[in-house]
């Protein structure tokens, strides 16, 4: 069946912008190589692994059930987590 001749216009226009923002974004094989994207994964998997535990050393996640008398008592917004000061 047929498409109706503003549906085919509209299918022609989005595919019009997808070949133009296609063709400005770079692709995967434009920015890396085999060896820059090593390089790449293992500088990302550091940071992320440096960013965990700087941010483990401010943020203390605690248990729920830690406290029996007043386990039904809402004392914030998020009641596990116990926040240290940074300084």
């Amino acid at each position: 069946m047929p498409l109706l001749k503003s549906a085919q216009r509209r299918l022609n226009t989005q595919r019009e912008i997808i070949n133009h923002f296609s063709q400005l974004i770079p692709s995967f094989n434009d920015l890396f190589d085999e060896r820059s994207w090593y390089i790449f994964f293992i500088c990302l998997t550091l940071f992320c692994f440096l960013v965990a535990f700087i941010l483990s050393r401010f943020i203390t996640l605690v248990d729920v059930d830690h406290d029996y008398k007043n386990r039904n008592r809402k004392t914030g917004r998020y009641p596990g987590v116990k926040r240290t000061r940074l300084l």
